[in-house]
């Protein structure tokens, strides 16, 4: 019972490692000023928006503080084609309204988890120690059960990600809110698909080295402790 009891606690501690180490990298991608600017440097966006990239970086940082809740709404207005107007309209904002709670829900989701799995090792370390070592022992499954994960999800994206990023949309919001027109919205022309690609590959690929960080540090930890 006891083997039972602590099997199930270690799998479920590194499924909160996965949570920490994934939305961790989703947060330092996605909050980087250099990769939005290089992508508006880069794809075109000046032209397609009618913005200048010091414009685009300003509507960026409001619309990050939005997204983690230190900004309340999301009326800005910015030069757009020579002529001051509101940068969003009802829709985008209804839209960043479901994105904003995706993203909050996704930080308090990590910030437990990695209040559990720090609070979880130390203790283990002091009063379970062989729970502790059999914990980073176990990180090679650990490292090949995330890779398998991390990797098959880059794979998909890679093949098809249209149709993936579809997939994830439909799943993650109940409207269509995110379906949102070229022509009229400028959020699109502002992260095109291109940009979610590269933040895609981006992420997983910060995730992997993180894993790798991991992997070696608990081999370390564990060739110390024995």
């Amino acid at each position: 019972m006891a083997r039972i009891v602590r099997s199930s606690m270690l799998i479920i501690l590194n499924i909160m490692l996965f949570i920490v180490l994934l939305f961790t990298s989703v947060q330092v991608v996605a909050y980087n000023n250099t990769f939005f600017e290089w992508h508006y440097n880069n794809h075109d966006i000046e032209r397609v928006t009618g913005m200048s990239t010091k414009s685009l970086m300003e509507v960026t940082n409001k619309m990050m503080d939005y997204l983690i809740d230190d900004r309340d709404t999301l009326n800005m207005e910015a030069i757009v084609n020579g002529v001051p107007e509101e940068v969003f309209g009802e829709r985008e904002k209804a839209h960043m309204v479901d994105v904003k709670v995706l993203f909050l829900d996704g930080k308090l989701m990590r910030d437990i988890s990695f209040f559990v799995v720090l609070m979880s090792g130390v203790l283990m370390f002091f009063l379970k120690k062989d729970w502790f070592l059999q914990w980073i022992k176990g990180f090679s499954k650990f490292f090949i059960i995330s890779f398998g994960v991390i990797g098959g999800l880059g794979v998909l994206f890679a093949s098809n990600f249209n149709k993936y990023f579809t997939i994830f949309h439909e799943l993650f919001f109940d409207n269509d809110l995110w379906l949102l027109n070229p022509k009229t919205d400028i959020l699109v022309n502002m992260v095109p698909e291109i940009f979610f690609f590269q933040i895609t590959m981006l992420i997983i690929g910060l995730f992997t080295i993180s894993i790798v960080l991991i992997l070696l540090l608990a081999r370390y930890g564990s060739k110390k402790l024995t």
